[in-house]
């Protein structure tokens, strides 16, 4: 029988998850030799509603892709729960609902759960009592004591690497089971972290950019599970886009150049879509 993701987080070889938008997706991760995967809020936003990761994903429809992802694959699926979709209450509904859709580990992040549209890209944090207080909220909730609560703090963005640190030290005694601060990229940042974290809590690392630390180097910072979120929706939207594209000009439909491979918040206009957002901003 497969050893539970805590169990797993706590072995020494670094726990690596691809992210996954859908069950197609989550079966080629699970066939290509991935041990884990991460249910990520943008990719789900990005393939259901192509739009950005802006909090326009709810939790129903989150449950739903993990439910059909749980239904096709076995592996360890750790599930982007955003800002747990409200309060305290809402955070207790949300560690319910994806543990019986099928989550091995639940992410809750420390950002604001209502931005105003000028506010989004800076990515606003909640008080650190707050955040401690949905953590405990999390912890209280499970069902399951092998479900991992991952605590993301993104203060590094508004309050400094300093904070962010501080931060994960008050997720780990409010009861998290894994800590991750999106943001630092300094090595000896990355090893202050897993130094604060000790046995307490492993590390999470997010890898958006694939090539920026290797699984050696990240095992050697005392990292347990790295995230590479981004592969999968960015090479499947580019794929598809150029067989629409071969397709078109095949049918003498598509008259223009044909396009170059793009992240995928360029192919889906995210620049624009928040600068029309901006209008409706209060304080503009």
């Amino acid at each position: 029988m497969k050893m539970n993701l805590k169990t797993r987080l706590a072995q020494q070889e670094l726990l690596m998850a691809a992210g996954v938008f859908d069950a197609l997706s989550a079966l080629l991760v699970e066939e290509a030799g991935f041990e884990a995967a991460f249910v990520s809020g943008s990719a789900v936003a990005y393939s259901q509603l192509a739009r950005p990761d802006i909090g326009l994903v709810t939790l129903t429809e989150m449950a739903f892709a993990l439910e059909r992802i749980r239904d096709r694959v076995d592996m360890y699926l750790l599930v982007d729960a955003d800002s747990g979709f409200g309060n305290a209450f809402d955070v207790q509904r949300t560690v319910r609902t994806f543990e019986r859709a099928g989550a091995n580990g639940i992410q809750i992040e420390d950002q604001l759960n209502t931005k105003s549209p000028k506010q989004v890209a800076a990515r606003p944090v909640l008080s650190t009592d707050a955040m401690v207080g949905k953590i405990k909220a999390a912890v209280d909730a499970r069902q399951k004591s092998e479900t991992v609560i991952s605590a993301r703090s993104d203060a590094v963005f508004t309050l400094g690497v300093e904070q962010g640190l501080m931060r994960a030290q008050a997720f780990i005694e409010a009861g998290a089971d894994m800590v991750f601060v999106e943001g630092i990229k300094d090595p000896a940042d990355i090893q202050k972290l897993t130094k604060i974290c000790g046995e307490n809590a492993p590390v999470l690392y997010n890898l958006i950019n694939p090539s920026l630390f290797t699984p050696e180097q990240l095992q050697s910072f005392g990292v347990s599970m790295a995230l590479y979120p981004a592969v999968m929706i960015n090479s499947m939207a580019n794929s598809g886009r150029e067989a629409a594209t071969n397709l078109s000009q095949k049918l003498g439909l598509f008259k223009g150049n044909k396009p170059i491979p793009e992240p995928i918040n360029n192919i889906i206009g995210s620049d624009k879509f928040l600068q029309n957002g901006y209008r409706y901003d209060e304080h503009s």
